[in-house]
């Protein structure tokens, strides 16, 4: 019987035998002050405090090393601390400012790893089997980077210095489990043999059974708030002789409840790393903003409150769809450039003629749209147009909404929104516009069997509302090439002659179009011999703006005249 044949060899997925890391922590530690130090780098050279109001009976929130060798402590009152030290600086701090801070620095660190997660991002329940947020913490994915560093430590440093340079301290500890590298990154003294400083505020742990022993030697007076334990509880410990998380872990767990409480519990499961938390990176959050050009320019209010509305509907639907709600709007209104101040290659016009810009606040942060069209319609009202509108923005700044909001927004979009149509309140409005100003006012499109394009459509009184019927673009699927829609003109308008050398290149009527670039054609069209002879040659032409036009030379009249646009 043959022998069977040899199998290959199974491909170890690590040759080398050593883990890689999952996760670092980027710790800075007393992040108000450090705070305070890039507003004010001279006030932390004295002994500083950052107190909750400035204010006698202020209490001190954070106290630097030169404040606490004159024996003042958080807690204390700001008068009190003051009598212990006459050149005592203090300062406030609004959390705000810390968190503008932290939302700093992530974008910094995001140069790193494009996976950050600021500990404060979430709010977190203490006794749950999260860490609970702490600001100056960060979490970055260190998984995939051995292709772009030498080696991990290298990374570490390269952060660090990169905090440095916008004026922060921070000790960055690199490993696989939260707890034991928040651990580290907190307490900043572990060694190899003993307990000992960080080299150069870093840390790097080779393997699994390298960090369990560093995290056995961390006391546990120095995790601070970030792992959910009282300083009482702490003190209660110590009285026992628990000093360190490798004395905590030599207790039962099933005890540690009923003898120190719930929270004390918690950390025990942490430190053993009975539970996996998933890191949860914060997204870059793009800027919500919408704009459209006007065309013809126009500074009638309702219509310009009727584009805003179709914006604003846009920037809600794109808020909600990340959990935020608005807290600001901005309007931006670009105004026509007067005819004598135009010139070629200049688009800048003369001041205060151009640009208006305002906004409008709501009283808290909503998703509500029939309230945000209230205020931007009677700040349209109170706002002086010096001239027509050719572009409107809106620009919106947002926060993290509430659950109720997201769920009234769901509701609202579940029942067809705010938008649906009701057929009998629109029958009504023609009617009302009919009474007012006579039965021929609202008019639609009609198609008419006619060879010229300007001819091909008419006017026709609008008798009654039909059913909108949408009809879907056939055989258009994903990637497919988009439509286009050309735009008529009722009467083709007659553009300037073209020179006969062209020196700037052929320019139409818009002097901001630019010159033509690119040109489709001819496409001829001729008749009319029994009545009016027609000729016509017509073109597609683009500008340098981008725009495609629509124009024809009459070889009749011999002028060119312009039909429409494509979009």
């Amino acid at each position: 019987m043959p022998a069977p044949p040899p199998q290959p060899a199974a491909i170890a997925p690590n040759p080398t035998g050593i883990q890689p890391a999952e996760l670092a922590c980027v710790c800075l530690p007393h992040f108000a002050l450090q705070v305070l130090g890039t507003r004010e780098p001279a006030c932390l050279a004295h002994p500083a405090v950052i107190v909750t109001e400035d204010r006698p009976q202020g209490l001190v929130r954070e106290a630097n090393r030169l404040a606490r060798t004159h024996r003042i402590q958080v807690g204390m009152r700001y008068a009190q601390a003051l009598a212990l030290c006459a050149d005592l600086r203090a300062a406030t701090v609004e959390p705000a400012e810390e968190l503008a801070a932290a939302a700093a620095l992530v974008e910094r660190l995001r140069r790193f790893s494009p996976r950050v997660e600021p500990a404060h991002q979430v709010e977190r329940e203490r006794g749950g089997n999260e860490l609970p947020g702490e600001v100056g913490v960060f979490w970055l994915d260190v998984t995939g980077l051995g292709g772009l560093w030498p080696n991990l430590r290298d990374w570490a440093a390269a952060v660090r210095a990169e905090l440095a340079a916008a004026g922060y301290k921070a000790t960055v500890v690199v490993g696989f489990s939260r707890c034991a590298v928040y651990a580290a990154a907190r307490q900043g003294f572990v060694g190899q043999g003993q307990v000992g400083q960080v080299e150069q505020g870093v840390l790097v742990f080779a393997d699994r059974a390298a960090e369990q022993a560093a995290r056995d030697r961390v006391h546990l007076a120095s995790l601070g708030p970030g792992l959910g334990v009282a300083p009482a509880d702490r003190d209660a410990l110590d009285r026992l002789g628990i000093r360190t998380l490798g004395q905590l872990l030599q207790l039962p767990e099933a005890d540690l409840r009923e003898r120190h409480g719930e929270a004390v519990r918690q950390l025990h499961r942490r430190a053993r790393d009975v539970f996996t938390e998933p890191l949860r990176p914060s997204h870059a959050q793009q800027e919500l903003a919408r704009h459209r050009d006007l065309e013809p320019p126009d500074d009638q209010r309702d219509r310009l409150l009727f584009i805003a509305k179709g914006l604003l509907a846009e920037l809600l639907k794109a808020a909600a769809e990340r959990h935020l709600a608005i807290a600001e709007l901005h309007l931006r209104l670009e105004l026509e450039v007067p005819h004598h101040h135009r010139q070629i290659n200049q688009a800048a016009p003369r001041p205060g003629c151009r640009l208006v810009t305002t906004q409008v606040q709501t009283a808290e942060p909503s998703l509500w749209e029939p309230h945000w069209l209230e205020l931007l319609r009677l700040r349209l009202d109170a706002t002086q147009l010096p001239a027509r509108v050719e572009r409107l923005g809106l620009r919106a700044e947002t926060v993290a909404a509430s659950a109720q909001q997201l769920k009234m927004w769901q509701l609202l979009a579940e029942a067809g929104g705010l938008a649906r149509r009701d057929p009998q309140a629109a029958a009504e409005a023609l009617a009302r516009l009919k009474a007012a100003l006579g039965d021929d006012v609202v008019r639609q499109a009609e198609l008419q069997p006619a060879h010229l394009p300007e001819a091909q459509w008419r006017w026709a009184p609008l008798r009654e509302l039909s059913a909108a019927k949408p009809t879907p673009p056939s055989g258009q699927t994903l990637g497919s090439e988009p439509q286009l829609v050309r735009r008529i003109l009722s009467k083709p308008a007659l553009l300037p002659s073209r020179p006969k050398h062209e020196p700037d290149g052929w320019l139409l009527a818009d002097w901001r179009q630019g010159a033509v670039t690119r040109r489709w054609g001819p496409y001829r069209v001729a008749g009319g011999w029994w009545s009016r002879e027609v000729r016509r040659d017509y073109w597609f032409v683009e500008t340098e703006r981008g725009d495609i036009l629509w124009v024809f030379y009459d070889g009749v009249r011999r002028l060119w005249y312009w039909q429409g646009r494509v979009e």
